[in-house]
């Protein structure tokens, strides 16, 4: 190493060898420049760029070269043969050219880049020691074997070297590094191989065959010149290029950045680029994700997708869905879509993330919609009947009980017309709440109506565990609510169906338990059922009855009969109730007791009660004699029709007095819109026709109806009269209804008159009118001349005297 020193001290022009090494510097840069742009380039596009290279390079050796020869004083004139000199410069740049298409073809392979150093390294030798043998012309040369192996040993290592950290040229501190070991490769060898070589001189070669150190130093000048152009020209299309990368750059992170999807590029599977609506994604910044695997961006669920679209044909990479993975580790659903692009001169890949939480949310908020009761947030019919055939399977497989509960609120609809639909929401809202702590953490508790809601009860050990709960829920059902400041009591029934013995299906089970409640209802409310057999047939006969009772009017099978309502004094005939009968074709005459409960359950007594309205003006306008007719109107009817327009459609159609038309309503009508009911029989009392408040005595607030509204009269409800004679609080009431009836003006009908002491009895109160069976029992035609006179008869005899 000191004699290479002392070579280049003693022997050489320092001045000239500075300039050789600035010279190789230059040349090895932008040999360097001109590789990394030929590494952004594929297929034919890269050889002119690589023979740029090869041309910089060798014509840099070669300068560097001659310079140092120049500036080499061996004590003797030197000149050169033209024909090697030539060749050497051939070899340099041919070399390279090989070197570099070695390392172009084979790629960072170790075999490719030890071949393509070793050819570099070999153009360099070549050049050297061809540029060396030209001395021979005029001098004798002595090369030392031991140099000479050094300094291939030193050019083709850093060769080597330079080549294998050649492969991220587009950075400048690599290809400053790559500068360095490439100079260090040419001077190692250079300076090295000139330690090793004595020069001995011999005559002058005459001819035009040597080139003298004045023509070298022109064509080393010119050479140094070109070198210095290329080095120039590499330079500035370097940062042309830079300049448009980077404005490329630009424009590709300003378009993205206006995307709503995260956006990202990567390249063998690290990433180059993201957007700000990716870093807002994965929760970090881009300084942190460039660079990174791929793979570690995404969930570990995801790798074996992202596999298998890596093998795919680009045509078939479809959009999927895939989980990412956030900074925090949170896994994030988005829908992958890829499309391979070229990104600054080379191949990439395009992939655009789609965020689907909000999706994923909105599909799951639209499921539990679709699902669940929006009011109570309870279960619906769907998810019920889905929830009960998974529990009827596990039943099944584990030969366990199971239990369906069907619950309906009890004086609901109340609530709603006295308090409004808002409390009504309010009070299904908290009857959820109760009845969820009531019940097990396993059961599923379902609204599947207006105020219908049916409980499962898996694992059922026995009955008695059901009857235990469907007890609790109608006992909390029963506690009062407090609703918007105000106290509100209602009640439950309950029908329960078992598995397997009420059924094995979800319809079996659903429509045993709805029967059995239809057997609570019919029984008076506020209690539970468990499902029986003759539930069953006796449901069927009912939805018989009610389909078969819907066309019975068009069918004509109506019938009016006529009660006759006598004078208390006399027992002249002043009125005649009508009372509906149905003759059914098959059943027979069927009490209206059996179907107008029905009719009113079904909303059908509007149609009975217009029709029985109707029948009844026609009868009335045809009887001999102008009798009243009394009609009883239902409470439902009295809501549901407007009734003032009805009667005087009737009493005008048939023309009969309005007078003549007694209409009895139930204090019924009043109790769930009072104002609404007083404003309908005002109207009905302006038309003419007579207004009688019936059961009188049976409701808890008759006398403020009475003080409401001016009735023509009130009628003693039947079930007073039966225990005259046997009951003294009986007559007491009977007796003060009476006095209280005339007090206000009202006339006083009693009904249900069975026997002659009844009779005389009432007679001796002082009762306007009596009806019963005493008198005649309803029939189709009103009385004969010869019923009337019985009817006198029973009054013939005085009333008999009664003490209080």
């Amino acid at each position: 190493m000191l004699s290479i020193v002392a070579c280049i001290a003693q022997e050489h022009d320092l001045g000239l060898v500075a300039l050789s090494a600035a010279i190789c510097l230059l040349g090895c840069f932008s040999t360097a420049t001109l590789m990394a742009q030929a590494a952004r380039l594929r297929g034919r596009r890269v050889l002119p760029w690589l023979g740029a290279a090869a041309l910089v390079f060798g014509s840099s050796v070669w300068s560097l070269h001659f310079v140092a020869m120049l500036a080499f004083r061996p004590g003797t004139q030197a000149a050169y043969a033209l024909i090697p000199t030539a060749v050497s410069i051939a070899v340099s740049i041919g070399g390279t050219l090989m070197a570099l298409m070695v390392r172009e073809r084979m790629g960072a392979t170790t075999l490719g880049l030890a071949g393509a150093g070793l050819l570099l390294g070999a153009a360099i030798a070549g050049m050297h020691y061809l540029g060396v043998g030209a001395m021979g012309a005029n001098s004798l040369l002595h090369f030392d074997p031991g140099y000479v192996l050094a300094s291939l040993a030193i050019c083709g290592s850093l060769a080597i070297l330079a080549l294998l950290r050649a492969d991220e040229l587009s950075r400048l501190g690599r290809r400053l590094e790559v500068t360095l070991w490439l100079t260090l490769a040419i001077c190692g060898l250079h300076f090295t191989g000139m330690t090793g070589l004595t020069v001995a001189p011999l005559a002058p070669v005459e001819g035009g065959f040597v080139v003298g150190s004045t023509q070298l130093g022109r064509v080393v000048g010119l050479v140094s010149l070109a070198v210095l152009a290329a080095g120039l020209s590499a330079l500035l299309t370097q940062r042309h290029l830079t300049q448009r990368r980077l404005d490329e750059l630009s424009r590709m992170r300003l378009l993205s950045n206006l995307a709503h999807e995260a956006l990202l590029l990567h390249r063998d599977g690290r990433v180059l680029e993201i957007n700000e609506a990716g870093t807002r994604l994965f929760a970090m910044p881009a300084q942190a994700m460039i660079g990174r695997p791929l793979f570690d961006l995404f969930a570990d669920s995801a790798i074996p997708a992202l596999l298998r679209r890596e093998r795919c044909d680009p045509q078939d990479r479809l959009p999927e869905e895939l989980d990412i993975r956030t900074r925090s580790g949170a896994q994030v659903p988005v829908e992958l879509s890829c499309r391979a692009i070229t990104y600054l001169g080379r191949p990439a890949t395009a992939v655009a993330l789609r965020d689907l939480s909000q999706r994923r949310r909105d599909e799951a908020r639209i499921r539990h919609l679709a699902l669940h009761d929006a009011l109570t947030d309870l279960p619906n019919r769907t998810l019920l009947e889905e929830r009960l055939v998974h529990a009827l399977g596990v039943a099944a497989d584990e030969g366990s009980q199971l239990a369906v509960i069907y619950l309906d609120l009890d004086r609901f609809k109340p609530v709603n017309d006295v308090h409004g639909h808002a409390a009504g929401d309010a009070l299904l809202v908290q009857v959820a709440e109760r009845m969820r702590a009531a019940l097990r953490p396993t059961d599923t508790l379902a609204r599947i109506g207006g105020d219908e809601f049916v409980a499962v009860l898996p694992g059922i050990a026995m009955p008695e565990q059901a009857a235990e709960i469907a007890g609790r829920l109608v006992t909390v059902l029963g506690i009062p609510f407090r609703i918007a400041g105000n106290r509100v009591e209602i009640g439950s029934s309950a029908g329960i169906a078992l598995f397997p013995g009420d059924g094995t299906t979800a319809e079996a089970l659903l429509r045993a338990a709805d029967t059995a409640l239809y057997r609570v209802k019919d029984e008076g409310r506020g209690a539970f059922r468990f499902f029986e057999a003759v539930m069953d047939v006796q449901l069927q006969n009912r939805r018989a009855l009610e389909q078969e009772l819907r066309g019975a009017i068009g069918r004509g099978e109506l019938r009016l009969f006529y009660q006759p309502i006598v004078n208390g004094s006399t027992g002249e005939i002043e009125t005649f109730e009508a009372l509906v009968r149905w003759q059914h074709p098959i059943r027979g005459l069927i009490s209206p007791a059996a179907f107008i409960p029905l009719a009113e359950q079904t909303d059908q007594i509007a149609r009975i009660g217009e029709w029985v309205l109707d029948t009844a003006c026609a009868a009335a306008a045809a009887w001999p004699l102008p009798w009243r007719v009394s009609v009883n109107v239902s409470p439902k009817q009295f809501r549901q029709s407007d009734l003032p327009a009805l009667v005087a459609a009737a009493l005008a159609r048939h023309g009969l007095t309005p007078s003549r038309l007694v209409l009895e309503i139930t204090e019924g009508v009043f109790i769930q819109d009072a104002d609404t009911a007083v404003a309908v029989l005002t109207d009905l009392r302006g038309l003419g026709v007579r207004l009688a408040l019936d059961d009188f005595g049976t409701g808890y607030s008759s006398l403020s109806y009475l003080q409401r509204f001016k009735f023509h009269k009130i009628k003693i409800d039947q079930s007073f009269v039966h225990r005259l004679g046997q009951d003294a609080d009986s007559l007491t009431i009977v007796r003060a209804i009476t006095h209280l009836g005339h007090n206000l003006g009202l006339q006083v009908t009693v009904e249900g008159i069975e026997t002659a002491e009844q009779l005389g009895m009432l007679r001796d109160l002082g009762c306007d009118q009596m009806q019963g069976y005493l008198f005649a029992r309803p029939a189709a035609t009103t009385a004969s001349e010869f019923d009337r006179a019985r009817l006198r008869s029973l009054f013939a005899e005085a009333p008999m005297k009664i003490s209080a």
